[in-house]
């Protein structure tokens, strides 16, 4: 074929689309413009929301001895979904900006002790306060600074060196994790602290190093709960009402077209016993393991849920990394695994490890990774993919340590502060 058929070709074509263009131009631009300007305008309305939000961090001390389990602290995070809204008008959240709040719970360690935080909006201080002093009664709570106004608005630079990554669920958010009441024991010497290892690590810190774990939470609804049901239907042998149309959909009436044609020709409580002997049928062949599968899942539908994104940083000088650190979180993490349920894995796209970057500009991709995840840290940012975890999950991944942690880094307490008795002489001027 020829250079001069080829263009002439090429310019049919071209003059054909132009053509085209021509007629429906009026139609097509307005459409883009409005979903780039809509885009926008949801960008600019995130910001603005996040922008009105006033942070307060309180540190949370608590005693040397106390014998919580991790239950309590599944009370601390049931108050901490009190400010969901269960449905935000589409007019607050498109034309004001509305968004569910969210908070964070935060573990540091830095300068050979351990601290726990809470970051929170303001409107949320005296709820998490009386939650925690509730189940907590000797604990002290104090607002402090931040000691992140201590590092730069941008990091890694030349001195100092950021890497780290964001947990997400391995599987379907109705599935569950290793939750702590696997790893509690009648007997007190045999019980099992899970936050423990996190602990270990962080007293093994060199006075250059810093481990940041940071808890964000957001309160959801119950979307993560029907799907949960679905799946049980599912496993079990019963299916669920189709309203969504179909030949043989059910019309609100209880009954199917095809059971209408059927009737008939056929006893009327015969189709129900039908109906109850496949299920009774399907309930006996499910085997061992979807039977622990449904109880496991309905188990963490029957709780309150979050949004959840575990988050962790490990800050030290440019070229003095260990990589035991990273490796041990890993394992800190991976105790909550199961095989046939759910757990929880590194999120590859933030990941700052060198095996989860290919390909050219390797080094640079890293940096800008690196960079992402601080700034996420620092502007308490909710992560990209959703991972719902419920009450008593979350208490299992964070909570104040009990007695049988016995890291001497951890700053606590040693006894409570109580106010003067009542009746005690006064000496006045």
């Amino acid at each position: 074929m020829s250079a001069t058929m080829l263009q002439g070709i090429f310019q049919g074509v071209l003059q054909s689309v132009l053509v085209a263009w021509s007629e429906v131009w009026w139609i097509v631009l307005p459409l883009v413009t409005f979903f780039i300007f809509w885009d926008f305008w949801l960008v600019y309305l995130h910001i603005r929301f996040v922008k009105a939000i006033s942070w307060k961090l309180l540190e949370v001390k608590i005693p040397k001895n106390v014998l919580k389990t991790p239950k309590a602290m599944e009370q601390i995070f049931a108050a901490a979904h009190a400010p969901y809204s269960y449905g935000i008008l589409k007019f607050d959240k498109y034309w004001k900006g509305k968004e569910e709040s969210w908070m964070a719970f935060e573990l540091i360690a830095r300068a050979g002790e351990s601290h726990f935080y809470m970051r929170l909006p303001k409107e949320m201080r005296h709820n998490m306060e009386a939650a925690v002093y509730g189940q907590y009664p000797e604990a002290e709570i104090m607002e402090v600074d931040d000691y992140l106004d201590h590092f730069p608005e941008v990091l890694p630079n030349q001195e100092i060196d950021v890497s780290g990554f964001e947990e997400i669920l391995r599987h379907e958010n109705y599935l569950p994790i290793r939750t702590y009441l696997e790893f509690e024991d009648p007997t007190e010497e045999r019980r099992l602290d899970t936050i423990a290892p996190i602990m270990e690590i962080m007293a093994k810190l060199r006075d250059d190093e810093q481990l940041w774990y940071q808890l964000v939470v957001r309160p959801t609804g119950e979307d993560f709960k029907k799907e949960g049901e679905k799946k049980i239907n599912q496993i079990i042998g019963t299916e669920s009402k189709n309203k969504s149309g179909g030949l043989f959909a059910d019309f609100g009436l209880g009954v199917t077209l095809g059971e209408v044609v059927r009737a008939p020709f056929e006893h009327p409580g015969s189709a129900v016993k039908k109906k109850e002997e496949a299920a009774k049928t399907m309930r006996f062949l499910i085997t061992p393991g979807e039977k622990d599968m449904t109880e496991a899942i309905e188990e963490k539908i029957s709780k309150i849920a979050f949004e959840a994104t575990p988050r962790f940083l490990y800050v030290t000088k440019q070229g003095s990394p260990d990589p035991g650190v990273i490796a041990a979180i890993h394992g800190f993490i991976r105790q909550f695994s199961t095989q046939n349920l759910n757990s929880l894995r590194p999120d590859g796209a933030t990941t700052t490890a060198s095996y989860s970057v290919r390909g050219m500009f390797k080094d640079t991709r890293i940096r800008w990774r690196k960079r992402a995840i601080y700034e996420s840290y620092r502007h308490i940012s909710p992560g990209e993919k959703k991972s719902v975890l419920n009450i008593e999950e979350l208490a299992s991944i964070y909570h104040f340590p009990s007695a049988a942690v016995s890291t001497t880094e951890l700053e606590k307490i040693p006894s409570r502060r109580g106010s003067p008795p009542s009746g005690i002489p006064t000496i006045e001027d």
